[in-house]
């Protein structure tokens, strides 16, 4: 019930209850079973697409898409090699999915027949002053090359960083070789034989090989790779409000979910269950339709700009969806003031009371328009900000291209990518403030003019790879020195050491934590088997532990 949100001190007024009260409605819709979690692609999803198209009709929103309000986009929902991918090392026959299997990032067909040059581990790094393709020219020809990298079992090995496949097959390629194929006498981890979808390719056939192949110099090798492609169709969902205005403003949010997990991304303990995600995002989509009401309804208001109104699919994807647009854009992207966008705003904490905003630093405009903005300590008390431009959400696709781009965000919480992530946890008064705000912020952008774009220092926070998780979930809302901790995995590294909920990392490996991105930037400098002292501050007592990763 809706009244089960109210008992937190929040007073919510008239319109602030009969807005809480359409989100509701909206959630409850998005969230509900019947959409079976919106996965890309899904018939929920496209029931998803059709409901938000539905409202900015009611609404006068004028269709901005491709096909009116919709942008279609074909998403490969599989990837599998055909039985008709073969190889033969000399006159042997070699069985798919038992004594080979295409890797990911192989080209979907491809074809080679010739001399395979054995390059070792096939790296070449003059810092390292190694170089296995000295005596060996792939040009032409296939590289074979050996998964494990020299000193394997050194967890602080200086090949660290050519432990990824994907390097050492772009260094291949990039020598010249028609195909690489991967061998290793190990077992462990044997691959099921679906591919990535979203994969990057690198240009040529590659396989991996389940035998010690190094005794080989350069045998001859027979490779087919047919791999067969799944699509379906998903679809961004866009909506316009012209005022006559040079510039436009793109209010967005996402509105796919996981589905019931098959696509990966849950964070479930058991398979199969609907994740409906209610505050990821119909929350968003909520915030969207609301705002795209509020400024329908008050064009003088909001009479500086343009609004385009645009619900993503295929965010979980890896942002496919707002890449897609940005790429194919239904108005000019010279022309596009700034972009806002809403990703998890519906669980607003009743006792912090705190908003997330990130990407301040991609204008000063930003900034001063959060100054000019009085808080209410009853229903929002803080404002936590950082930086970069660069984050999970749909408004790094908009930065990419130089344009300012801010994300609201309410915060991380356990619900987080499992199927209890549903309507009983959402703050729905709690949104209504949220949207409130977010109006506010837009009516002291609307005189701004053109928003002057700035490029945030902090540009690799979204493009680490870590190779070790201390399997914790930080509280992304704390702005207090260190990491704070919000929950602990059973069984991962953290837990395994004596980390608790509510701990706050001061320091790992020896060197300081003052905040999120010096966590992240430490654990990129990890890797698997390293075992390094923690410091917890827990109360008032600094404690010592060491993690195992």
């Amino acid at each position: 019930m809706l009244s089960s949100i109210l008992l937190f001190g929040q007073k919510p007024n008239k319109k602030e209850r009969q807005m809480a009260n359409r989100v509701k409605a909206h959630i409850e819709y998005l969230a509900s079973d019947a959409l079976g979690g919106r996965g890309t692609g899904s018939e929920g999803e496209q029931l998803s697409a059709q409901y938000i198209a539905t409202e900015f009709e009611k609404l006068g929103l004028e269709p901005k898409g491709e096909n009116e309000y919709f942008q279609d986009i074909d998403i490969t929902t599989l990837r599998i090699a055909q039985a008709n991918t073969s190889l033969m090392i000399g006159d042997e026959v070699l069985t798919l999915f038992q004594d080979f299997y295409p890797l990911s990032a192989s080209e979907d067909q491809g074809s080679y027949r010739g001399a395979a040059i054995n390059v070792k581990s096939g790296i070449s790094d003059e810092s390292l002053s190694w170089n296995d393709y000295e005596h060996a020219d792939v040009a032409g020809k296939a590289a074979l090359i050996k998964i494990e990298t020299p000193d394997p079992n050194n967890p602080h090995s200086k090949f660290g960083a050519w432990a990824g496949l994907e390097r050492r097959a772009e260094l291949a390629v990039k020598k010249g070789a028609k195909a690489v194929v991967f061998y290793t006498h190990i077992k462990e981890n044997q691959p099921t034989g679906e591919l990535k979808k979203l994969a990057k390719r690198i240009g040529v056939p590659m396989i991996l090989v389940r035998r010690d192949l190094s005794a080989m110099i350069s045998p001859q090798i027979d490779l087919t790779v047919d791999i067969m492609s799944l699509q379906s169709k998903a679809s961004n969902v866009i909506g316009y409000i012209g005022h006559q205005a040079e510039y436009t403003v793109v209010i967005g949010a996402h509105h796919d979910h996981l589905g019931r997990g098959e696509n990966g991304g849950s964070l479930a303990e058991k398979s199969g269950e609907i994740h409906n995600g209610a505050d990821d995002n119909a929350s968003g989509i909520a915030g969207l339709i609301e705002l795209a009401r509020i400024i329908s309804n008050n064009p003088k208001m909001f009479a500086g700009n343009n609004y385009l109104f645009i619900a993503f699919t295929a965010e979980e994807l890896g942002l496919v969806g707002s890449k897609h647009f940005v790429a194919h854009p239904t108005i000019p992207l010279n022309k596009i003031n700034y972009m806002l966008n809403m990703d998890m705003i519906g669980k607003l904490d009743s006792t912090k009371k705190t908003l997330v905003i990130n990407g301040v630093g991609t204008s000063p405009a930003w900034k001063k328009a959060q100054k000019s903005i009085k808080l209410n300590e009853n229903k929002i008390a803080k404002i936590v900000s950082t930086e970069s431009g660069i984050g999970a959400s749909d408004h790094t696709s908009f930065y990419l291209e130089g344009i300012p781009a801010v994300h609201f965000f309410t915060g991380q919480h356990t619900h987080y990518h499992k199927p209890t992530d549903d309507i009983e946890i959402v703050n729905y008064s709690g949104e209504a403030y949220v949207i409130h705000y977010i109006c506010q912020y837009l009516e002291e952008l609307d005189d701004m003019g053109k928003v002057e774009f700035k490029k945030t220092k902090d540009e690799t926070q979204g493009r680490m790879r870590f190779k070790v998780s201390l399997g914790v979930m930080p509280d992304y809302i704390y702005d207090g020195e260190g990491l704070r901790i919000d929950g602990v995995k059973e069984g991962k590294p953290g837990d395994l050491a004596g980390v608790q909920k509510g701990d706050i990392v001061t320091s790992l490996n020896g060197k300081s934590i003052l905040n999120i991105q010096d966590y992240m930037k430490l654990l990129t400098e990890l890797n698997p088997g390293d075992k390094v002292p923690m410091q917890v501050k827990r109360g008032n007592k600094f404690i010592d532990l060491e993690v195992q990763f």
